[in-house]
């Protein structure tokens, strides 16, 4: 059964649902009387759902017609809590698909098919990303952990879905592409981060207590002081003005109420991005973002001419074998003729 949660949209959503459930008796329309988020919208189609299994999927999904079929199948024959599929990014404004290696880090994984998260031995929290279009979860496995969505404008998801997993026995990978999630759209919440620029440390505090309460910091300590890092520079680098400099200031006193030393981190990269944070002013760091920003141009162009000299270098390549085939053509001509 499908619960199709209409968030008091603007324009025509609610006609469109309607049209597609007249076809299909087992959706169901859930209309919100005023707009209260994905976040609450999530936990509502999940007091909702009957089924055995459970997806949150958004308006902006481009889904394989087999990935229910494909996941629920993969989640019958390893009687896993959480299925993980694999899932490509589509660019609204080029109309070009991308790959999201980072969506499943199998270098991070244990080697077999069905695993829990305590077979995770280093980094946990990158070896997935935390949206939930690309997880199928056993429902009642949800319900016994009374895990739910936070009333978050953005970020909302982190949470829910990595406590699910960090909560989940069972554990399998589905190796096949069967989603594709929308970047570069204008409208879409994530686009507008400023509004809600402190969602994502108040899904990060979510989550350490999580972690504090369920006795799992001790084991996860070094791998959530690497996520934090990573996550929190990647939201500031979105952001500027005023909601910058206020996100700033909480991420740098979120970060020292931490007892982290530089020897926590797994990587050169996060230790710099950490020693930004931890040392540089609001205006330092906005500096060195755009010195690294130039230098990753500078880079982008150097390797632009590299490829550039090699492709001369390919077609001089061709251009030679060309004449050489032809000057044999020629030869083989004259033979022919004496």
């Amino acid at each position: 059964y499908k619960r199709q949660i209409n968030d008091h949209s603007s324009d025509n959503t609610l006609d469109i649902l309607k049209e597609i459930a007249s076809s299909d008796e087992r959706i169901r329309i859930i209309d919100n009387a005023v707009n209260i988020g994905a976040g609450i919208s999530r936990n509502i189609g999940l007091s909702e759902a009957k089924g055995e299994y459970i997806i949150f999927l958004d308006d902006d999904d481009y889904v394989d017609t087999n990935m229910l079929k494909h996941m629920s199948e993969c989640a019958e024959l390893s009687g896993a809590d959480i299925v993980v599929c694999r899932s490509r990014s589509f660019n609204l404004q080029s109309l070009q698909y991308a790959p999201l290696p980072d969506s499943i880090r199998k270098d991070l994984l244990p080697e077999k098919a069905v695993f829990s998260p305590g077979d995770i031995e280093r980094d946990f929290f990158r070896a997935f990303i935390w949206w939930p279009w690309d997880k199928l979860f056993r429902r009642e496995f949800i319900i016994q952990h009374s895990l739910s969505y936070q009333d978050l404008r953005t970020s909302n998801d982190l949470f829910f879905v990595c406590a699910s997993m960090l909560s989940a026995e069972k554990v399998t990978i589905l190796d096949e592409i069967l989603i594709a999630h929308t970047i570069n759209r204008k409208t879409s919440l994530s686009s507008t981060r400023s509004v809600s620029y402190h969602c994502a440390l108040d899904a990060l505090v979510a989550l350490r207590d999580f972690l504090f309460k369920n006795g799992m910091m001790q084991k996860r300590q070094r791998d959530f002081y690497n996520y934090i890092v990573v996550f929190l520079e990647w939201h500031l680098n979105t952001l500027s003005g005023e909601a910058f400099n206020k996100l700033f200031q909480d991420v740098k006193l979120f970060i020292s109420s931490f007892d982290i030393n530089n020897e926590d981190f797994y990587d050169e990269f996060i230790l710099s991005a950490y020693r930004r944070i931890a040392d540089m002013s609001a205006e330092e760091y906005l500096f060195s973002l755009k010195d690294r920003v130039l230098n990753e141009l500078e880079d982008a162009q150097r390797n632009i001419l590299t490829l550039q000299n090699e492709v001369e270098e390919i077609k001089q390549q061709l251009q030679q074998k060309d004449e050489m085939i032809a000057s044999m053509n020629r030869e083989n001509l004259a033979i022919k003729a004496d």
